[in-house]
């Protein structure tokens, strides 16, 4: 299986965002850890061939935010202008932007460094719409239950090992899942599990 999702990782491709998306999951899933180098190399590709890839492509908010935060989460500078477009003549964000988007926006808004002032924004401005979009009617329990989840905690300063196993089940809920990616993400876990908690009787002995 680990194998199969490798193959699924390097495999060419003409949409990037489709990958990126796909590192994301691998990372969620907590899963990344197999596949390091061969992340690295897909990103530094997309990275370096396309470089106005987020300038070049009228993306929603959602997947501008993802791609940011991938991106900067794996080291790779990328400006954080390219949400200005998402924000109204007075400088404030539009108010009509979606709850996917803001939860993406919210999460990338978390790897800001100092004096970028627009994420610092962004935070505020996220955290306070999410927490009224939570009163929506319309809302999926989907969504709602990954808003929640990321208010009372951020995923970039959780517990890798804990937000693995939350989004295992946000991404078992998915339409769109990959069956064979589902299941090796579980398998993974519950290995891990094991060989902590052999560990941990280990050296309670």
């Amino acid at each position: 299986m680990k194998e199969d999702v490798r193959k699924l990782l390097v495999a060419e491709t003409d949409d990037s965002v489709e990958k990126i998306d796909f590192i994301n999951t691998l990372c969620r899933l907590g899963v990344s850890y197999h596949f390091e180098s061969d992340i690295e190399e897909q990103i530094h590709k997309i990275f370096v061939t396309e470089p106005d890839l987020l300038d070049k492509n009228d993306y929603d908010l959602h997947t501008v935010a993802l791609v940011f935060r991938v991106f900067r989460q794996h080291g790779y500078k990328i400006c954080c202008d390219v949400f200005d477009k998402f924000k109204e003549n007075d400088g404030k964000f539009k108010e009509s932007l979606d709850a996917k988007g803001l939860l993406s926006l919210y999460e990338a808004a978390y790897l800001s460094t100092p004096g970028e002032d627009v994420l610092d924004e962004a935070l505020a401005f996220t955290k306070v719409q999410l927490e009224q979009s939570l009163a929506a009617e319309s809302m999926s329990s989907h969504l709602h239950k990954q808003i929640i989840n990321a208010l009372k905690q951020c995923l970039h300063r959780g517990i890798p090992r804990i937000e693995a196993r939350k989004y295992i089940d946000i991404y078992e809920g998915e339409e769109y899942r990959n069956e064979m990616l589902l299941e090796f993400a579980k398998l993974d876990y519950n290995r891990v599990q094991f060989i902590y908690q052999r560990e941990l009787k280990d050296i309670s002995k």
